[in-house]
């Protein structure tokens, strides 16, 4: 992992990136697959997110070096804010415009987290009662009908849901997630 893992990315960073590269993809999507890689147990250490990312959301086909980058970046930043184990995941959405956007940004969040998920658990480890009723739940949010009123009702149902999205997550995480090895010593025994 690379030590630069303060910086942020934006959702209009990343959208400018997807754009700018063609890829018919939201910021929301690429950050659901990442997270659920990274939750579904994939090693983040090395750079196996990568291909697997490319897999599920290029066809395989590599991306541009400015848009890797960037994918990058946040691929550090999404492993830190899960091992840190402070709770500070926060899922990229689309929080600009109207609560329907942010909606729709949501079940694109959860749907792409599902996938993730299930590529990144390569091993296959079997899902306790609590990560299979989460996923089942994450299947019918991502679902769910976007077109809804930007009302204060409308806006603490949103808030509910997508606070048991990132729990979920984080839930997902503690489970099947691999922890970067601590860095040792490099002192050589001979």
């Amino acid at each position: 992992m690379s030590q630069n893992t303060d910086q942020k990315v934006s959702w209009q960073q990343l959208s400018s990136a997807l754009n700018m590269a063609e890829l018919g993809v939201t910021p929301s999507e690429c950050h659901g697959v990442i997270c659920g890689l990274i939750c579904g147990g994939i090693n983040v250490e090395d750079n196996s997110w990568s291909g697997a990312f490319n897999d599920l959301m290029n066809d395989g086909m590599g991306l541009p070096i400015d848009l890797k980058n960037l994918l990058k970046t946040l691929f550090d930043a999404s492993v830190n804010e899960f091992v840190s184990g402070e709770y500070q995941v926060k899922l990229l959405l689309n929080e600009d415009n109207t609560l329907s956007d942010t909606a729709l940004s949501l079940t694109q969040w959860s749907e792409s987290f599902m996938a993730g998920f299930a590529i990144g658990n390569e091993s296959k480890k079997k899902l306790s009662k609590e990560i299979t009723e989460a996923l089942g739940d994450l299947g019918q949010i991502s679902q769910l009908d976007t077109e809804i009123e930007d009302d204060e009702e409308s806006e603490r149902a949103f808030e509910e849901i997508s606070e048991y999205v990132r729990l979920s997550a984080i839930l997902c995480f503690s489970e099947f997630g691999q922890k970067p090895e601590p860095v040792k010593d490099k002192k050589n025994l001979h």
